[in-house]
């Protein structure tokens, strides 16, 4: 498991997740845009960063997990399932990481994030809408400011992220996942 990474590595990817999930408790302190925050593009990092593909869903879904402690806002297992689609998404190009596939797997797992919870909210419980195909649009139409704010979120966090992380790992090659000692 651990021993295809360096323990450092490890713990610097552990502290990027942490910060991005912290990001959820920014309605607490200062006011945002609802959907802005870094938890689509820690999903795609995770799952693209992380070496072993079972800390890649692990370590961002605990952080969720914490995060959600924090804000009591309890467990949503179908947020979960959108969230770990995102991570899928990192993981698809975990070996060839560039701009441009960090931002078409960005833009996809906000898509398949917002197909996947529009469509549970219709058939949920205290859903505001029709258990019908015109519920289901109503539900896509309402929900497209919240995906533009997811997309624009982890466009602009997904770039802090990747390339923080990019930097490190130029500063501190031990980082890189192609580091040898030769």
């Amino acid at each position: 498991m651990i021993r295809h990474e360096n323990i450092q590595r490890i713990l610097v990817l552990v502290a990027f997740v942490v910060f991005a999930a912290g990001t959820r408790a920014m309605p607490l302190f200062i006011p945002h845009i609802w959907n802005f925050t870094a938890v689509g593009a820690l999903a795609v990092f995770a799952g693209a960063q992380f070496k072993d593909k079972r800390l890649a869903l692990i370590v961002p879904l605990v952080a969720m997990a914490l995060s959600d402690l924090f804000l009591g806002n309890g467990f949503n297992m179908v947020v979960y399932a959108g969230f770990i689609a995102m991570v899928i998404c990192g993981m698809v190009i975990a070996k060839n990481i560039s701009v441009f596939n960090v931002g078409c797997a960005s833009i996809a797992g906000a898509v398949i994030f917002f197909l996947i919870t529009n469509l549970a909210v219709v058939y949920s419980d205290y859903s505001l809408y029709p258990h019908n195909i015109n519920g289901i649009i109503q539900s896509y139409i309402m929900g497209l400011p919240f995906l533009r704010n997811m997309i624009i979120g982890d466009a602009i966090y997904g770039i802090i992220l990747f390339g923080g992380f990019y930097l490190l790992e130029k500063r501190y090659p031990k980082l890189s996942l192609n580091y040898s000692k030769s």
